[in-house]
């Protein structure tokens, strides 16, 4: 009798927990499209600038072009119509010679390459209709000074298209005006691109110019037909997402209908509900065991024993004894890492691994606490040390790891972590942070590392993650911990916090016992999980020899991005350093017969430097002038030595013994 009712509380118990987990799933999912849409819009500003920026590399080989090499305006129509060729996102490249500056061409004077379908046509314009003089691209390159100038879109009449311009001056020593050098992308590109950064396909993206006229739209038919009514005017149907494309300022709106949502999680609802009637009677034979107090005693003591079972195989998948490990590494480096779990099993995580000079490391941790969490963390040092075997940087062990964790993911479990590659002798350090805890550098004080906000493992398996680099010095040490550490809470509940953290990092000592110190003797709130990792040893430069063949190029431009990179160079002046690097290799494996190349990469007393040093026949670079037929000899896309002079501070040659060594500096 004491269970008649026991169905009717069970349903009761089910609706209220239908309607919870309804509206639980449809807010998280809701947050889950939103941050997702936010990310996308991120990538898509971030493409787009990638690409747009390549119009000012165009402008550097023109105004190199022009200095160097030209005669007559002429030449310069192989030469923008390899730019047209080279560049996909080009619909037009020219240059606009001022008023007469050739008699003999007439008042205007314009050599242009134009893109029409799958043919790229020449000609030199400019006449009464096509009066160049008063356009908005060439006034505003005039008063736009050195950051040259991005016009707004307009709509071309000889092409029936809409096109915005890219367009800087270029000016001799005196301030006289040479020409503006311009270059014309077509928004129908511009809206190929932006498609292909869509989420999701019911995803709307709508273009609008600063004034806020519509543009373009992309997306499906229905959704479109009501685009402007819905996502201009009712956004409670919608999740937008607004950004202003720089450098050309157009505002992109994304916007994901809000039944999207809805139709992601109708089974997100039915398997709860399935979930919560077995969790019923699961209940139910609980509390009647529970009654029963023979079984209670042997139940209690088996699951003692199951979680101390898989407490071991836990601590047996980490490295060193019952999660912790300390000791030096070949005497170049010291590595200590420690794990205490909160319960019998945890969801923090660490591991690492030596490769000649290389040390792979991750540390993470889970969402969720006991089993589950356990077995994710499981999977994810797993992954790491199966992909960390294979791949070569941490973005792409991250990219990875992210993709087989978010595949087939219905609890939307996550995991914070940190993946870094620390090249022993050159302290290069490249590594990828998802969502995790910014790491400390601690030497005379303590700094926190600048991370990127990627998002952590487990959410979206297409995510492309930022990844970044440092240089660790001599006696520095890399502090690694999860929030555990920072969220620790002493007897009187007050938390240790990240400002306590830092000092205590910047006293040094053993920060461990520094921890259950001031933990005391209260209960833990998570797991707590340190590691560090010191540098014994000087910088050095890093050094790579490969033979000298075009194959091997790829190897050289990574080691020198990735040298760039824990250099803290700006993305533009490492697209010209490896342009650079690229044509001092060219003339290596092209010219002087060598069989073998060494680069050496340092970073030192603020100046970038980069040594080849190759065993080919004597040649010096740095007396060689550029000529007038090498225009036609060129390669598209090398500058020669005129152009690598433009880009680096110093260049310096010596021979020693049988080799060539070749010193290009950049001051920083």
């Amino acid at each position: 009798m004491r269970y008649r009712y026991i169905h009717i509380i069970a349903a009761v118990f089910l609706l209220i927990g239908m309607g919870a987990q309804a509206v639980v799933s449809y807010r998280r999912a809701t947050r889950h499209v939103q941050e997702n849409i936010d990310l996308e819009m991120q990538l898509a500003q971030e493409k787009l600038r990638f690409v747009l920026y390549d119009a000012y590399d165009v402008a550097i080989r023109l105004e190199g072009f022009i200095e160097d090499e030209m005669r007559q305006p002429d030449d310069l129509l192989e030469e923008t119509k390899a730019i047209v060729n080279h560049y996909p996102q080009f619909y037009t490249s020219y240059v606009a010679f001022p008023e007469y500056r050739y008699p003999e061409k007439g008042k205007w004077c314009s050599p242009c390459s134009y893109r029409v379908r799958d043919s790229i046509f020449t000609t030199i314009f400019g006449d009464e209709r096509h009066d160049y003089f008063t356009r908005e691209w060439y006034q505003g390159a005039l008063d736009s000074g050195d950051e040259g100038f991005w016009s707004h879109p307009y709509h071309d009449e000889d092409f029936d298209e809409t096109i915005f311009t890219y367009s800087e001056d270029m000016r001799d020593k005196q301030g006289n005006l040479i020409c503006v050098i311009a270059s014309d992308f077509s928004l129908s590109w511009l809206q190929q691109l932006l498609d292909r950064c869509k989420p999701f396909d019911e995803a709307v993206f709508v273009l609008y110019s600063s004034d806020g006229e519509e543009l373009a739209v992309s997306g499906q038919q229905s959704a479109i037909s009501n685009q402007q009514s819905a996502v201009s005017l009712n956004s409670g149907n919608w999740l937008l997402s607004r950004k202003t494309l720089e450098p050309i300022n157009i505002d992109l709106v994304m916007a994901v209908p809000r039944s999207f949502v809805w139709a992601g999680i109708r089974w997100g609802i039915w398997l709860p509900f399935v979930v919560l009637v077995l969790g019923i009677i699961i209940v139910g034979v609980l509390i009647r065991r529970l009654l029963r107090d023979r079984e209670e005693s042997a139940k209690l003591e088996l699951l003692q024993r199951d979680m101390q079972i898989a407490h071991d195989i836990q601590m047996g998948i980490l490295k060193g004894e019952r999660g912790k490990v300390k000791g030096e590494m070949d005497g170049d480096a010291e590595i200590y890492a420690e794990l205490i779990p909160m319960r019998e099993v945890g969801g923090d995580l660490y591991d690492f691994h030596r490769e000649g000079d290389n040390l792979w490391f991750i540390i993470g941790d889970v969402s969720g606490k006991g089993v589950p969490a356990a077995m994710f963390m499981s999977a994810t040092v797993n992954l790491f040390r199966a992909a960390g075997r294979r791949l070569d940087s941490p973005k792409a062990i991250m990219e990875e790891m992210n993709f087989v964790l978010s595949d087939n993911n219905p609890s939307l479990t996550f995991v914070t972590a940190f993946i870094g590659r620390l090249h022993i002798p050159s302290g290069q350090l490249l590594y990828c942070n998802a969502g995790h805890c910014e790491p400390i550098i601690a030497n005379a004080n303590a700094k926190s590392l600048n991370c990127e906000p990627n998002i952590p493992l487990g959410y979206n398996g297409n995510y492309s993650f930022v990844e970044q680099g440092c240089v660790l010095g001599e006696g520095e040490t890399l502090v690694l911990y999860t929030d555990g550490v920072t969220e620790a809470r002493n007897a009187d509940r007050k938390m240790l916090g990240k400002q306590r953290w830092s000092e205590m990092v910047a006293q040094g000592g053993d920060l461990m016992d520094a921890v259950k110190a001031f933990i005391g003797n209260a209960e833990p709130n998570d797991d707590i999980t340190l590691m560090t990792i010191r540098k014994q040893t000087a910088v050095q430069p890093f050094v790579l020899r490969v033979p000298a063949r075009d194959d091997q190029w790829p190897m050289l431009r990574r080691t020198i991005q990735e040298s760039c990179m824990c250099a803290g160079l700006d993305k533009r002046t490492l697209k010209k350093l490896i342009v650079a690097a690229e044509e001092a290799v060219a003339n290596v494996m092209h010219y002087s017969g060598a069989t073998e190349i060494e680069l050496a990469v340092s970073c030192q007393h603020s100046a970038f430097s980069m040594q080849l040093t190759d065993n080919g026949q004597p040649f010096d670079p740095t007396a060689y002038e550029t000529k007038a037929d090498a225009v036609a000899e060129r390669q598209i896309g090398g500058m020669g030595i005129s152009l690598i002079r433009q880009i680096v501070d110093q260049m310096h040659y010596q021979r020693i013994g049988d080799t060539n060594q070749l010193i290009l500096i950049k001051n920083i």
